[in-house]
């Protein structure tokens, strides 16, 4: 079925579109909570949630094509997951303090994409969220602050933080130790 008709009966309440839509996007855009949900299955609730505001406010979307729609999709996906951990959030954001000291210093080696997203993974939550948002979905520090409640100075901070931690930890596990 084209894209833009499975959209229009989606929009309209047919369930047999809406499931097809859903099939057409759901791995995708659990990928994308997974990236900001607390567990797995904290990433299936806000999915499930944000696919309820999906089909809510299709019939007001206007396709342009699908890399739109896509972003679309995306950026409810994230506020859900994220309006879902804001509690958690709100205490993530107070200045963190981490000892860094144990890391050293040395030129690193090219690793590969899994490597690297384990070792995003191990970032504090706070930075690792502003982090996420900013390099992979492409947010601006202005948008990461309304959106998580914090000021646009915080965002910049909890970022330049992150990557100077994610510099430090790359330099400690795949340069030469040591050194």
């Amino acid at each position: 079925m084209q894209l833009q008709k499975l959209i229009h009966k989606s929009s309209k309440g047919e369930r047999r579109a809406q499931k097809q839509f859903f099939e057409l996007y759901a791995d995708r855009l659990f990928a994308v909570a997974r990236r900001y949900a607390v567990s797995y299955e904290s990433a299936e609730e806000a999915l499930c949630q944000a696919f309820l505001k999906i089909f809510e406010k299709l019939p007001d979307f206007e396709f342009i094509n699908e890399a739109a729609l896509l972003g679309w999709l995306s950026r409810i996906v994230i506020n859900q997951t994220l309006m879902d951990r804001r509690k958690e959030l709100n205490t993530l954001y107070k200045l963190e303090t981490i000892h860094e000291e144990h890391y050293n210093i040395a030129g690193t080696e090219e690793i590969d994409d899994a490597a690297l997203i384990e070792v995003v993974k191990e970032l504090p939550d706070g930075y690792k969220t502003v982090f996420m948002m900013h390099v992979v979905d492409g947010y601006a520090h202005k948008e990461i602050a309304e959106t998580l409640g914090i000021s646009e100075g915080t965002s910049r901070s909890q970022f330049f933080k992150a990557r100077k931690l994610l510099q430090k930890k790359l330099n400690y596990d795949y340069g030469q130790a040591g050194t």
